[in-house]
């Protein structure tokens, strides 16, 4: 008898035991879970060191090949890479357009902003032409404006007329980008232009133009990292993971400053003096604060008041649901 009971318990033991391991199995393998491949956006403009240095350092290649990942990068720049992440092309998005973003997910492409990729008000200007009748920006009035339409430069403009004052309807906006926007100044096609660097510094250094304004105090100038919802709620520590690598690149720069400001140099084709200049200007810290979080609001209600997204559409929930920072390096 005893040695029937002995080995019943011990039967019983055993299935516990194994009740207990294949019952966790399937939360250790959906924890574990990867993708294959990752699919990433990148724009090496206006002055993107981060993005420079991990094409050549390779940094998300090498670290995400320990988990057997592939990383696929995509030069992608304005709309196209809001059609690429609805389309499900790309996962990340690392220099998205603030405004880009809000736009994309007020009209359903459901994407999440993880992170602030860099920040350029300084880098950011209304122009005109030099020597010529528009000193300020109350002497818009009845001017045309070149610039590209439904993106930060456009908010930059109306705010810098709220500013003086004025209205949009002071003033004959002409949308085209920003390259077309200095061309068009410049063969006085149009009075002035709102133009991000490194534009606004090569059109100043010409002569030909001069700075009325720059977006300081005005807007951000911010662009983003965003990702699709769906692959960050899938892949929760890869999400995780790349923005550690992110941080990682950062980290880099700043321990060899000279050295990627030379890989800036050489991927954009400027001058090392112009890239050392224009440095400065630009903010490439990962967090979002609630003083951002109140001017991504601000922007949405201008994109709102301006026709850009859906007039029942509620800024501050929209701006709450897009913005995610739970993926954040701690």
């Amino acid at each position: 008898m005893k040695k029937y009971l002995k080995i019943c318990i011990t039967v019983l033991l055993s299935l516990l035991l194994l009740i207990s391991v294949t019952g966790c199995q399937p939360n250790t393998a959906k924890q574990q879970e990867k993708p294959k491949i990752i699919n990433i956006s990148y724009s090496t403009k206006p002055l993107n060191a981060p993005a420079i240095v991990a094409l050549e350092k390779k940094m998300f290649e090498d670290e995400f090949a320990k988990d057997e990942i592939q990383v696929k990068w995509y030069e992608l720049e304005g709309p196209a890479t809001t059609e690429a992440l609805a389309g499900k092309s790309i996962d990340f998005a690392t220099s998205l357009n603030y405004v880009s973003a809000i736009i994309s997910n007020a009209n359903g492409n459901d994407i999440k902003i993880l992170s602030s990729y860099s920040k350029f008000p300084k880098g950011i200007g209304l122009v005109a032409a030099k020597g010529g009748e528009i000193a300020s920006v109350a002497d818009l009035k009845g001017k045309k404006v070149a610039l590209q339409k439904g993106t930060m430069l456009h908010e930059m403009l109306i705010k810098a007329l709220a500013e003086a004052g004025m209205s949009a309807n002071d003033v004959e906006i002409i949308s085209m980008a920003s390259a077309d926007a200095l061309n068009a100044l410049l063969q006085k096609q149009v009075d002035a232009a709102v133009i991000p660097d490194p534009l606004l510094t090569k059109g100043i250094a010409s002569q030909k133009i001069t700075l009325i304004r720059n977006a300081e105090g005005l807007i951000l100038g911010q662009a983003v990292i965003a990702a699709r919802t769906e692959f960050i709620q899938k892949y929760p520590e890869t999400t995780k993971r790349f923005l550690e690598i992110h941080q990682q690149i950062l980290d880099w720069i700043q321990e060899n400053q000279d050295e990627a400001l030379r890989m800036t140099t050489d991927a954009n084709g400027m001058e090392l003096k112009a890239v050392t200049a224009l440095y400065p200007k630009f903010d490439f810290t990962m967090p979002i604060d609630s003083q951002d979080i109140e001017k991504l609001k601000e922007s949405a209600e201008f994109l709102k008041a301006n026709g850009f997204i859906k007039s029942d559409v509620d800024p501050d929930e929209l701006i709450n649901h897009l913005v995610d920072t739970g993926y954040l390096p701690k």
